[in-house]
């Protein structure tokens, strides 16, 4: 076979080949600076005995690559790969079954949380890839053999990769851990932004009032239908700065719209009529259907100094672990955890406490706050937990 595949029946004879494996790598080249939806331009795919580019430019159906990525008996193998599973996820209307992602399965190995794909072929595999067309325009056709080589490099070594990571994870009895932590790639919310609540994203809401957030979010959701619909980036309809003027503004003719400096005189004749409805819409909203805007963090001197102690605490269990300290929590993680055990805990457990990250750090951390436990500083250089 061909390794640029751009005939239906020769992505049915791949995609035949790889069904017969038990896994196969996965990658794509995608862009989406100049558009609102990603333009996937490249798809390479690897299995043990066929490695292959698919060009979607080519390939108006893509149905049999889809059924693979469905198949839940197959599993997935990418690096970094949260993006392109959105892409897939925008394109099947449902997640892409059984993800093997190799970042995170190295950061439970002590190699960072966010360790590239050439570093990590690199440190397991001694292998080192070349980088000459990390700036290209995959968009452009045809495609040079050189272009094709570059991007399968990209998935052929990923199954080495996992093997080399999964023997690593067993005998570390870690393999569990990492099973939990990729569900997040079949659960459809994680590809589901809400957007309703897509004005929280606008910096400088917090001035407003809550008829001015209602207005906000009208305004987001319209930027966010008409972007969509040019398949413009968000910025190139409206910028942020705009839309929070517009809101605070509350203007209720086009000629109200005319002072804004940075409103362009073109967006203002295209969409003037379109932004004045979403203001009135918000202008006449019932007050219980306002956004209600979340509570600004209470500045807490004392739980701050405790997520500070308990962090010691995580980092040194990350320590101990070889792991990435990220892995295990973030200060936002902490910060929860010193929220809930300290409030009336009618709220479901923190991320902290859950699965293996409770099983690992969460009850240690839980014990310090409770004062069951200390840190302890032995011999000028070591911190130590002391259970009492």
């Amino acid at each position: 076979m061909q390794p640029l595949v751009t005939r239906e029946q020769d992505l049915v004879l791949l995609t035949t080949e790889l069904k017969q494996e038990p896994a196969f790598a996965i990658d794509t080249e995608f862009e989406r600076e100049r558009t609102y939806w990603p333009r996937l331009q490249l798809i390479q795919v690897a299995g043990r005995r066929t490695t292959a580019v698919i060009d979607p430019l080519a390939l108006e159906n893509l149905d049999p690559l889809y059924d693979l990525l469905r198949d839940p008996s197959l599993v997935k193998v990418t690096h970094a790969g949260r993006q392109d599973a959105e892409i897939f996820y925008n394109r099947m209307r449902v997640p892409p079954a059984n993800i093997y992602d190799t970042q995170i399965a190295a950061a439970f190995l002590g190699y960072g949380d966010q360790i590239g794909y050439a570093a990590l072929v690199n440190r397991l595999l001694n292998v080192r890839l070349r980088k000459t067309e990390r700036v290209t325009d995959w968009a452009l056709r045809p495609l040079s053999s050189g272009q094709i080589e570059y991007a399968l490099a990209d998935v052929r070594h990923l199954l080495e990769l996992r093997e080399r990571m999964n023997a690593s994870l067993e005998k570390k009895g870690r393999l569990a851990w990492l099973d939990e932590e990729l569900t997040f790639y079949a659960d459809p919310s994680f590809y589901a932004e809400d957007p309703a609540r897509a004005w929280m994203r606008i910096s400088g809401w917090r001035g407003l009032d809550r008829r001015g957030l209602g207005m906000l979010r009208e305004l987001v959701l319209w930027r966010e239908r008409e972007a969509g619909r040019r398949d413009i980036p968000r910025n190139r309809v409206l910028p942020d700065d705009v839309l929070l003027d517009i809101a605070a503004r509350a203007p209720q003719t086009v000629s109200d719209l005319a002072p804004l400096r940075r409103l362009p005189a073109k967006e203002l004749e295209r969409n003037g009529p379109a932004l004045l409805k979403a203001v009135d819409l918000a202008r006449n909203l019932p007050e219980p259907e306002l956004p209600l805007p979340p509570p600004v963090p209470r500045d807490d001197p004392d739980a701050s100094l405790i997520a500070d102690l308990l962090s010691v605490l995580l980092r040194r269990r990350a320590r101990d672990l070889e792991i990435a300290p990220s892995l295990l929590g973030n200060r936002r993680d902490l910060e929860d955890l010193v929220g809930w055990l300290s409030g009336p805990r009618t709220e479901p457990e923190p991320a902290l406490l859950h699965g293996w990250r409770g099983d690992l750090v969460g009850r240690q951390l839980a014990a310090l706050w409770e004062g069951k436990s200390a840190l302890v500083v032995e011999g000028q250089r070591t911190v130590s937990v002391r259970d009492y």
